[in-house]
């Protein structure tokens, strides 16, 4: 689904797996897990798609990121916060 954000470009949920997908504008895709129903509601009906999204799924809920692989990957996030600034 597309939406009209600066941040979000389009979402995809599945609520058989709890599984929400969100093309982010400029940084590519990620896929979040254990994502309630009522979270993707208020996503695609909130004024602010791109508020929501920081204020109630980036940080809270686990995730991939398109392009990401392996576990030298999660190392790396170990070490390094979301701003790519070591920790």
């Amino acid at each position: 689904m597309e939406l009209s954000s600066k941040l979000v470009k389009s979402v995809a949920y599945d609520p058989s797996t709890g599984v929400l997908d969100i093309e982010i504008r400029l940084k590519g895709n990620r896929r979040y897990f254990n994502v309630p129903p009522v979270i993707y509601e208020n996503l695609i009906t909130a004024a602010s798609p791109g508020w929501y999204y920081t204020r109630h799924i980036r940080d809270v809920f686990p995730r991939s990121i398109q392009g990401e692989s392996g576990p030298l990957s999660q190392k790396f996030r170990l070490f390094f916060n979301r701003r790519g600034e070591f920790s």
